[in-house]
C-alpha cells in the first residue's frame, strides 16, 4: 500500500466523514486514493483554502473528532493559516494535510516552496512530517493524538509530493488514542466547594471544555444545588440553555451581555470550569474584577499572564472535577443570597428592555435586532447558528438564544472574518435534518462567498442572512465615537447580493421593509436549496451591547 493509500486507511480509521480541500500538484496523488475510498470518505471541493480549513473546524468543534482539510504546498497551505488560528485559539480538533515540493527540491527556495513547520509551529498543537512512507501510520496516529488530547487543535502534517506514492506498508490496525486527563485530588473539589458555600456573591463562569467533555448536565445540577448564577463565554454558550433562570448569558468583548459582565465584575469568588480569564473575556483585562477566580482547566497554564487574582488553577477535565463537586455536596438547601439576586435580576431586567426596544422598531432601513428576532420565533429550538465577526455578531447572539452547546458557532477568540459561512455549511452537512443560519456582515460574506458555488454543487442547504450596512461598522463607529467623525476606509459598495446568490444556483431575496420579514424569512427557512438574504439595515442601529465596558475597553 502506497503512502497515499495508507493516509486515506487512517482517516477512514478515525471515522472522518469528509475531507474538505483545494487540489493541487502536491497533493493529486492523495485525492486518487480518495476515489477508491468515495463511499466512506466525502471529498468536498473547496474554492479557497479558507474556506476548506473553517469547514474542518467546524467539523472538529461539532463531532469532536479531528476535521480535515487537504491543501496544496506553498501558498494553497498558506491560505489555510488564518482558518487554522482560529481553532487554536478555540481548541478545535483538526488535521491539515498539506502538501509539499518534492525532496529533491527542498531547500532549493523554489515554486510552491515555503517553510510550512516553521510558519504553522506556533498555531498548532502540533506540526509534523511524513518523510517516508513507512512512516505514514506513526505520523497519523500521532496528529490524532495531538489533535484530540488536552486542550485540543490543529496538527500540521505535511507530506511531500513524492512520498505519496512510496510504499507504506499495511496499515491498518492503527492505534488511535487519546491521553487521559491529568489526576486531580477529590479533596480539592470539597475545598473549592467550601469556599463556593462561603461565599456571598459566588459565579460559575463555564467555557468550552464543559462543552467538549459533555458536561452540560452536570453544570446544570451544580449550579441548582449551589443557587448560583451561570455566565459563558464565547465557546460555553448553551452548556446552560439561555432561557435557564440561572443562566445570565456570554459575558465579554463581541457580545457580552449586561447581566454577565456585572456578574463577572462584582462576584466575590468566580469558578471558572474549562475556560480562561482571557482578554476577549474581560474586554482586555478593563473589565474591573473584584473577587478572586478559581480556574478548571484541562491545561496547566491556563493562567497565563493574567493581571486578575487567580487563587488556583486546578488541571483537570472539566466534567469529571464537576461529578467530583457534586459528590461533596450534601443534602442541604443552597443560600437563597437574595441581595446578590437582587442585583443580577435589576440589570437582567435592564438588559432585557435593551432588545425589546431593538427588536420592535419599524425604522427604514431595517433594524436588524427586529429581523433576527422574527429569525429566533420562527427556528425550531434544535438549530445551528453560525457568525464570524463584527457587529453582526451582536445580533445572533442577543437574539438567538443557545439552548445547546455548539449550536453556535464563531471565531471567538482569533476574531477572524471569513469563518460564518464555512462553518454552516459544515454544520449543514452534519445535521441535515437541522436549519443552519449564517449571520453575516456585508464585509465578511464578501471574503467568502465565492464557495457559494460550493454550497450549491454539493448541494448544501445553508441559509445565510447578510446584514448588509455597507461598511466595516464596527471601525465605522469608533471613527464616529472616538476619532471626530473622520471617516476614512470603512465604508464601501456592494453588488446585490441576492441577484449574485442567483448567479451561482443559490435562491436570493432582498429584504428593506419591515412588512415584508416575516414572510422572507419563513420562505428561507422552508427552502432546500441555499438561500441568501440582503438584509437592508440602517448602520446607525446599534445593536444591544455592554456600551459602557466596550467604551472604557476603546479608550484604555
Amino acid at each position: 500500500m502506497d503512502c497515499a493509500r495508507l493516509v486515506a486507511e487512517a482517516l477512514v480509521s478515525m471515522g472522518v466523514p469528509r475531507v474538505y480541500g483545494v487540489c493541487g500538484t502536491s497533493n493529486v496523488a492523495f485525492l486518487d486514493a480518495l476515489y477508491d475510498r468515495r463511499g466512506l470518505i466525502r471529498y468536498i471541493s473547496c474554492r479557497h483554502e479558507q474556506v476548506a480549513a473553517a469547514m474542518a473546524d467546524a467539523e472538529g468543534r461539532l463531532t469532536g473528532k479531528p476535521g480535515v482539510a487537504l491543501t496544496h504546498s506553498g501558498p494553497g497551505t498558506l491560505n489555510a493559516l488564518i482558518s487554522v488560528a482560529n481553532a487554536y485559539k478555540d481548541c478545535s480538533p483538526m488535521i491539515l494535510l498539506s502538501g509539499a515540493v518534492k525532496r529533491r527540491l527542498r531547500g532549493t527556495d523554489g515554486m510552491l516552496e515555503a517553510d510550512h513547520r516553521e510558519i504553522f509551529h506556533t498555531l498548532c498543537r502540533a506540526v509534523l512530517r511524513i518523510e517516508r512512507g513507512e512512516e505514514a501510520a506513526e505520523v497519523m496516529e500521532e496528529a490524532y493524538r495531538r489533535a484530540v488530547s488536552g486542550p485540543r487543535g490543529p496538527v500540521l502534517v505535511e507530506v511531500p509530493e513524492d512520498v505519496w506514492r512510496e510504499e507504506a506498508g499495511e496499515g491498518a490496525p492503527f492505534r488511535f488514542h487519546k491521553e487521559p486527563p491529568p489526576p486531580f485530588s477529590p479533596e480539592k473539589a470539597a475545598e473549592v466547594m467550601d469556599r463556593m458555600r462561603e461565599a456571598s456573591r459566588p459565579l460559575l463562569l463555564a467555557g468550552g471544555g464543559v462543552a467538549a467533555s459533555g458536561a452540560s448536565s452536570l453544570l446544570e445540577e451544580l449550579a441548582l444545588r449551589l443557587w448560583a448564577p451561570v455566565i459563558t463565554t464565547g465557546n460555553g454558550r448553551g452548556v446552560l440553555p439561555e432561557d435557564h433562570p440561572l443562566c445570565l448569558g456570554r459575558a465579554g468583548f463581541g457580545g457580552g451581555t449586561v447581566p454577565a459582565d456585572a456578574a463577572l465584575s462584582e462576584a466575590d469568588l468566580i469558578l471558572g470550569i474549562g475556560c480562561t480569564l482571557s482578554d476577549a473575556l474581560t474586554y482586555e483585562y478593563t473589565l474591573p474584577i473584584k473577587g478572586e477566580a478559581i480556574l478548571v482547566n484541562i491545561d496547566p497554564g491556563a493562567a497565563g499572564g493574567s493581571p486578575y487574582p487567580v487563587r488556583e488553577v486546578i488541571p483537570a477535565d472539566a466534567g469529571e472535577f464537576l461529578s467530583a463537586c457534586l459528590e461533596c455536596l450534601g443534602g442541604e438547601r443552597p443560600l437563597a443570597r437574595k441581595e446578590w439576586w437582587g442585583f443580577l435580576e435589576e440589570k437582567r431586567r435592564q438588559w432585557e428592555g435593551l432588545l425589546r426596544l431593538s427588536s420592535s422598531s419599524d425604522r427604514v432601513p431595517l433594524s436588524g435586532g427586529r429581523v433576527v428576532r422574527t429569525l429566533a420565533r420562527l427556528l425550531p429550538e434544535r438549530r445551528v447558528v453560525t457568525a464570524g465577526m463584527g457587529t453582526h455578531v451582536l445580533y445572533a447572539i442577543d437574539f438567538i438564544p443557545c439552548l445547546e452547546p455548539f449550536s453556535y458557532l464563531s471565531a471567538a477568540n482569533f476574531g477572524a472574518m471569513g469563518f460564518g459561512l464555512p462553518a454552516a455549511m459544515a454544520a449543514a452537512l452534519i445535521y441535515p435534518d437541522r436549519p443552519v443560519v449564517a449571520i453575516l456582515g456585508d464585509g465578511e460574506f464578501m471574503m467568502t462567498l465565492q464557495d457559494l458555488e460550493t454550497a450549491c454543487r454539493e448541494r448544501i442547504p445553508v441559509k445565510v442572512l447578510v446584514m448588509n450596512d455597507c461598511m466595516y461598522r464596527v471601525l465605522y463607529l469608533r471613527q464616529k465615537l472616538q476619532f471626530g467623525g473622520r471617516v476614512l476606509g470603512t465604508c464601501h459598495g456592494n453588488p446585490d447580493f441576492a441577484a449574485l446568490a442567483r448567479t451561482f444556483g443559490a435562491e436570493g431575496f432582498t429584504l428593506r421593509e419591515p412588512a415584508e420579514v416575516e414572510g422572507i424569512l419563513e420562505r428561507t427557512l422552508r427552502s432546500t436549496n441555499p438561500v441568501v438574504v440582503d438584509v437592508i439595515i440602517d448602520p446607525d442601529d446599534l445593536p444591544p451591547t455592554d456600551l459602557e465596558a466596550t467604551l472604557r475597553m476603546s479608550m484604555e
